[in-house]
């Protein structure tokens, strides 16, 4: 077994059986062309597939979904109340485009307004990115920020996330009050150590590398590509300080709101909601479905199956524990709801999710 630098080159005359490549640069794809007979998979596929290079042809591709990272950053923002969605285009690959478009669609359904920051056509050139360029481009980011409506959710790859923050303090631009900021991938560099810490989808990068692993194992042992890429969906929401906040700006739906986040574990009914406002139950009901489209029971149901999602997740708690910690009455009622909800009975996501982390598959019933 060998590792190769990003970038480095193995020394020639090297021999492999097989490769693992992330190809983010054209000397990784130099690699793979020099070695055509070597099964190879790789965990990225932006560079060959947007160059449309001709060793894609012939690679393996096991990667995230990047749709699905769209519609769960999206999603994160649409549940914090926010009515304006953003997406910065930072380099129009293939990373950003289908979650672009799938934070568009979300985004309509829930009738609220979406921005593409294109970014990429300031920068005007592939990464790296020149120092003469990169001052001109932020510049335009901070102008189009500026224009945004406020509260904004944005959503941005986390290496850019930190570029973002230094715009935002430039331009007298708070996060999150104003500026709500989503990462995709979970990059801890970016979003841990940020001056304010970057929530993000994580893109569960140990699951890829391991069904990358034994996809590698496949086709070493002789079996066929893959015609389609295997596409991995996130491994869930990490919330730091940059969304922190709830955007709505009416004061009683939001009191309700956190009422209910707070006690969503508790057998609380929309009318214990109502109780803690100063409304009554007819007026915050039509303020709550306004101001977020949905329900107060809706958003109870909401919170509660989220919760059960993450312990079938995270967990080897007992389904009846798992009921009674995320709200609902017993197990029949969390199967209903769940079911309802996910398309699954509980048993049977726990058992995918598990499939998924192990780096097997089973069809959804």
């Amino acid at each position: 077994m060998d590792y190769s630098r990003i970038g480095i080159p193995p020394d020639p005359g090297e021999r492999f059986d097989g490769i693992l490549a992330i190809v983010g640069k054209h000397q990784e794809v130099d690699v793979i062309r020099n070695y055509p007979h070597v099964p190879c998979v790789d965990m990225s596929g932006a560079w060959l597939w947007d160059l449309k290079d001709p060793a894609a042809s012939r690679v393996a591709r096991v990667t995230y979904d990047p749709a699905a990272l769209g519609r769960m950053a999206a999603d994160h923002m649409l549940g914090r109340g926010f009515k304006t969605l953003a997406f910065i285009n930072t380099c129009n690959g293939w990373q950003e485009r289908p979650g672009i478009a799938a934070c568009a669609q979300l985004a309509k359904e829930n009738g609220a307004a979406f921005f593409e920051l294109r970014l990429y056509r300031e920068l005007g050139v592939a990464p790296p990115y020149t120092r003469t360029r990169l001052p001109q481009a932020m510049c335009w980011l901070g102008n189009a920020l500026r224009t945004l409506p406020k509260p904004c959710g944005i959503i941005v790859v986390d290496d850019w996330g930190p570029s973002l923050l230094r715009v935002c303090e430039h331009t007298g631009i708070s996060v999150p009050e104003e500026l709500a900021v989503m990462g995709l991938f979970n990059i801890l560099d970016a979003c841990e150590y940020a001056s304010i810490p970057i929530s993000a989808v994580d893109a569960g990068f140990e699951h890829i590398a391991f069904r990358a692993a034994q996809q590698l194992d496949r086709l070493m042992k002789g079996k066929k590509r893959p015609k389609k890429p295997i596409l991995l969906p996130p491994k869930g929401l990490v919330i730091r300080q940059s969304t922190d906040v709830l955007a709505v700006d009416h004061r009683e739906v939001a009191a309700a709101l956190r009422f209910i986040w707070q006690h969503f574990r508790e057998p609380i009914q929309a009318k214990d909601v109502v109780a803690h406002t100063t409304m009554s139950y007819r007026g915050l009901a039509l303020a709550f479905e306004k101001q977020l489209g949905r329900t107060i029971a809706d958003e109870i149901a909401r919170k509660r199956i989220d919760e059960a999602r993450r312990l079938l997740s995270e967990t080897d708690l007992k389904a009846t524990l798992i009921a009674k910690q995320s709200g609902f009455s017993g197990l029949e009622h969390l199967s209903r709801a769940f079911k309802r909800s996910v398309g699954q009975a509980p048993a049977v996501y726990r058992r995918n999710q598990r499939n998924h982390s192990r780096g097997e598959t089973e069809p959804l019933s």
